[in-house]
């Protein structure tokens, strides 16, 4: 029966017309993921700012004139004035006196830090929460919550979708996202604020993780390799459209109100996007499995859709019985059942987790570089979609196993290169880091086909969101990475995921190739295909 699947799914994915209707909507959501990620450096471009005295201003005084008498220089710079503290004087003498007597009658004194800030431009998260100074970790916790709501978000949504199905997943967090996107963009409260952007974060890893597998699982062959790479254009194409837009739309509120509002239109998918017919075959549901099916290609209405499987109805009565708790645990569990599943799971982690250290940690030693931030994140753009743009020719000629660990090699070897080129060197570091973002952009692409390949049905989802999940975990201790071990000598960091990058493409080495092989369907259906093995280094 799943075998006469697999040939209507061939020939749905041949129809280019479909394929091409079926990649539009699960890549939408990829660029909702791209600008919400990337918002961020808009959201604190920092505007310059100085310790504020009402008194004065009250007074009628210029900031000019405020700054005169009340903000000393750096120490280490006679031109640059103090942001955080301000000289410890009576200025309601000053006010009542005026600016001339006030210039005359300086006393020496001792600087205290703000107590109230003014700001170049007040319309940013910036000026919003007084994130300077004592509390500028809290401007870092924008972020940091966003990928921390990716990480649970990529942690629970890969069971959802393997027990309750992929477009449920996909439909749940749409509606998270239709909610928390535009919410954040109207909160007033920081705390609030953070919450929604969680909340962003962990819709953005479950709508990307459903329609992923829908795309594997509904597509074949060639196709299937096209399209699971192409989608991932969604990302650079999010980041051009950030930077165009952050360019004429500058009030952080607004910026996100337009940016969150186009999310609505994900209603769309979530009425017309099909469940996969793999999956409801899995889960012994044949009679619907074949009812999708036949929407999709009428001709498949000649197959057998009266019964479902007798066993995995039995099955499913019983995973009923169990409960659902213990169905979420065991598809977690399931990835670890034998010693084949669990290398490849193993591996398939530590590819994750050196794609999100290695990209993380290339974007922080480059932040030196001095740009205009709108064609940075534009330029990024453009470079990442080369990457993935250039993965295309390579998975039609060449493995998925060969291209994941060249991609590896090359993306470590081009992290050691950082180690000859000086930060006096701008051009040469902007260059060596676009092409650092380039490799590790391409790997991250190639290397999510080639997870998805290796899991059978059932588990899919969780294998391929629980990969994503730990990638997530290497971009979040990417800074301190940077700043921990950077602080002893700048290169350490990049040397480090030089050398992971490396010692990560020798074990996918290890892994069968899996191009033009039909996908598993359950555990079981993994003992007629290759397994993990050392001598798999020498086959390609």
């Amino acid at each position: 029966m799943v075998d006469k699947l697999d040939k209507y799914i061939d020939s749905y994915s041949k129809e280019w017309y479909q394929a091409s209707l079926l990649l539009m909507m699960v890549g939408t959501p990829g660029i909702f993921n791209a600008i919400q990620i990337s918002s961020y450096v808009f959201l604190v471009d920092k505007p310059s700012y100085w310790c504020d005295v009402p008194v004065l201003k009250a007074a009628g005084w210029s900031d000019q004139m405020l700054l005169n008498v009340s903000t000393p220089y750096q120490n280490y710079s006679s031109k640059k004035l103090e942001e955080c503290s301000y000289y410890n004087r009576n200025y309601t003498v000053y006010a009542k006196n005026g600016y001339n007597w006030s210039m005359n009658n300086l006393e020496n004194a001792n600087s205290k830090p703000c107590q109230y800030y003014s700001y170049s431009n007040t319309d940013t998260v910036i000026a919003e929460w007084n994130l300077v100074c004592d509390n500028v970790a809290m401007k870092s916790n924008i972020q940091a919550v966003m990928a921390f709501g990716k990480f649970v978000g990529g942690l629970l949504f890969g069971s959802i979708s393997d027990v309750y199905g992929r477009k449920f997943a996909f439909n749940l967090a749409a509606f998270i996202y239709m909610f928390s996107g535009p919410s954040a963009a109207l909160l007033d409260s920081y705390v609030l604020f953070l919450i929604a952007r969680f909340l962003i974060g962990v819709a953005g890893s479950g709508i990307y993780e459903s329609s992923y597998t829908i795309l594997t699982e509904l597509t074949s062959g060639k196709t299937r390799t096209l399209l699971c790479l192409l989608m991932n254009m969604s990302y650079p194409i999010g980041y051009i459209l950030l930077s165009i837009i952050a360019y004429y739309v500058r009030p952080w509120r607004m910026l996100l109100l337009v940016l969150s509002l186009p999310m609505f239109g994900l209603l769309i998918q979530c009425w017309f996007l099909p469940e996969s017919p793999k999956w409801l075959m899995s889960q012994g549901r044949e009679s619907q499995a074949w009812k999708v099916m036949t929407k999709l290609v009428p001709s498949a209405v000649h197959a057998d859709i009266d019964n479902d499987n007798p066993d995995m109805v039995e099955i499913r009565k019983s995973k009923k019985i169990q409960g659902k708790c213990n169905e979420f645990l065991s598809t977690f569990t399931t990835l670890f059942s034998t010693w084949d599943l669990s290398v490849k799971t193993g591996i398939s982690f530590s590819c994750g987790f050196v794609c999100g250290l290695s990209y993380y940690v290339i974007a922080l030693n480059g932040d030196n570089i001095t740009a205009d931030l709108h064609m940075y994140v534009a330029l990024n753009g453009v470079v990442e979609g080369l990457a993935y743009l250039s993965t295309i020719p390579l998975l039609l000629f060449v493995g998925r196993k060969i291209a994941v660990s060249s991609l590896f090699f090359t993306s470590g070897i081009l992290q050691l290169a950082l180690l000859t080129i000086t930060h006096e060197s701008a051009n040469l570091l902007l260059f060596v880091a676009l092409l650092g973002k380039f490799c590790v952009s391409a790997v991250f692409s190639v290397s999510l086909l080639y997870i998805s390949e290796l899991y059978p049905t059932t588990i899919r989802n969780t294998g391929l969101g629980t990969s994503l999940t730990i990638s997530q975990i290497g971009s979040v201790i990417a800074p301190y990475v940077v700043e921990l071990l950077g602080a002893k000598a700048w290169y350490i960091p990049s040397t480090v995921c030089g050398i992971l990058g490396i010692f990560v493409s020798s074990l996918v080495l290890m892994l069968p190739e899996t191009k033009g092989t039909v996908l598993p369907d359950t555990p079981e259906d993994m003992k007629i295909t290759s397994s993990v093995k050392v001598t798999n280094c020498c086959t390609f």
